[in-house]
């Protein structure tokens, strides 16, 4: 392993150590935990008979802990019909239309009411946070007028304008580099070593967002499906309002193995304190300083 990588990881092993969670009086201590996929199944999501969890949910429960935040799993979208006032946010690893039908992803799994979805946007409004993962970005999409193309902001859906950005395509999984905005933004993440993943390509950023990590293109393998990072470098991690609620957003996480490493739950750490108000980040839109040019998802536009 090289130097930079161990220390990497070392500093975000760091952040499991001595934790007190602190809560004001009354505060929520429950997580809702939401993966149901309606299309392609990420491997994260899949429920492993022996625990009753998926990775993704597993590993969430396991960070959570650490903060003193009880989870709540589950693929039912029926769940937002009834009472959310009683989470202090939810966590985002679904894919595909919110309320539509189909999809095999399991007896349990079934889609929100259109009832459900507009409660679960009253309820980030009225204060509650969001994060979601990888796959976030490919639900409820507004798509764009041409493949790689922006729709304008005032014709995306509110999922879109919420979660920040959209999916578009992603290539060949590669090793490429990710630059970290501003040093000890999160405090746990010191570094982000090189890692083999498969990354999204990304549009229909919103403008309001605060860019954490940017993902550099240089050196990306661009032939045939890999067209997608023929780009600038992008946002791939941020962090925005949406009304009284916090949400953030990362592109990383396709590969259990990811989800298993100690950089990733330094990440997911620290963003999970900050959309439940245990931690502040600074929110000024910097997309156009960080990213410049990243509107443009591909330079060889078809």
């Amino acid at each position: 392993m090289k130097r930079r990588e161990f220390l990497a990881l070392a500093a975000a092993a760091a952040f499991c150590q001595n934790l007190k969670p602190t809560f004001a009086d009354g505060a929520k201590k429950k997580l809702l935990y939401f993966e149901r996929s309606n299309g392609f199944i990420h491997p994260s999501t899949i429920i492993d008979p022996a625990t009753g969890k998926s990775v993704g949910g597993r590993v969430i429960t396991e960070v959570a802990s650490k903060l003193g935040f009880e989870v709540v799993c589950t693929k039912d979208g029926r769940i937002f019909d009834g009472d959310l006032s009683q989470y202090a946010a939810f966590i985002l690893n679904c894919c595909g239309q919110l309320t539509g039908n189909g999809g095999n992803d399991g007896p349990d799994a079934y889609p929100m009411s259109e009832a459900g979805l507009q409660n679960f946007f009253s309820a980030v409004r009225a204060g509650a946070g969001v994060m979601g993962f990888h796959n976030a970005s490919d639900t409820n999409k507004s798509g764009g007028p041409t493949r790689f193309g922006n729709r304008p902001i005032e014709e995306r859906n509110d999922y879109t304008k919420m979660i920040g950005g959209e999916f578009i395509v992603h290539g060949s999984q590669q090793e490429t580099d990710i630059r970290i905005v501003k040093k000890g933004e999160l405090p746990s993440v010191t570094e982000i070593p090189r890692v083999k993943e498969e990354w999204y390509a990304l549009r229909n950023f919103n403008p309001d967002i605060h860019v954490l990590f940017v993902q550099e293109t240089e050196g990306m393998q661009t032939d045939g499906g890999n067209v997608c990072y023929d780009r600038v470098p992008f946002p791939c991690t941020w962090v925005r309002k949406e009304g009284n609620g916090r949400v953030a957003y990362t592109s990383f996480a396709h590969n259990t193995s990811t989800w298993e490493t100690d950089w990733m739950k330094a990440v997911i750490f620290d963003l999970m304190k900050f959309i439940t108000c245990q931690m502040d980040l600074d929110l000024t839109p910097n997309m156009n300083q960080v990213a410049p040019g990243c509107e443009v998802a591909c330079r060889r536009e078809e």
